[in-house]
């Protein structure tokens, strides 16, 4: 599951930020909040942070309503994308579109090779097709939206929100 592997990374990502902001207060300020409440804390953001970017890997297999909104404003966005600028919303959408013939690539890998991979990996569509070296072998990967987060408002700005942690987190 897609949270199992999310969680160490945003562990580390939370992790990160919770430790510079204490560092930061016990220089300037000389308070120490060091200890079980920031532990605790960084445990409770982790978990939020891990549903929300759950919530986008599943909008970008093909299930948007999954998209959480945490940041999501009640008037019309106006950008083209979670980012302020166009570069980094055009480079987000060719790294989405890559992802996804990655994705099938490896799809169509499985199953275009032994008939084991065919019989117990891949899942014929709902009308019933089972050629899988058209179709690919897994449904998740037929159904990926790289432009997910451009249709749904709420993915966008939890995408803007999980790139601002993760970014924050690489430069504290």
């Amino acid at each position: 599951d897609t949270s199992a592997t999310l969680l160490p990374i945003n562990f580390i990502a939370m992790g990160n930020i919770a430790g510079g902001a204490a560092s930061t207060l016990k220089r300037s300020a000389g308070i120490d909040i060091r200890g079980r409440i920031l532990e605790i804390s960084v445990i409770i953001c982790t978990l939020f942070l891990t549903a929300v970017t759950t919530g986008l890997v599943r909008g970008y297999f093909g299930d948007s309503s999954q998209c959480w909104g945490v940041l999501a404003s009640s008037t019309e966005s106006t950008t083209q994308g979670p980012f302020i600028d166009s570069f980094s919303n055009k480079a987000f959408a060719a790294f989405l579109q890559y992802a996804q013939l990655y994705y099938k690539k490896w799809d169509f890998l499985c199953a275009r090779t032994a008939f084991i991979s065919r019989k117990f990996l891949c899942t014929p569509t709902e009308d019933g097709n089972m050629d899988y070296a058209t179709i690919g072998c897994s449904p998740p990967v037929r159904s990926i939206n790289p432009q997910f987060h451009l249709e749904e408002e709420n993915c966008q700005a939890d995408v803007g929100m999980v790139v601002g942690i993760w970014v924050a987190a690489f430069f504290v």
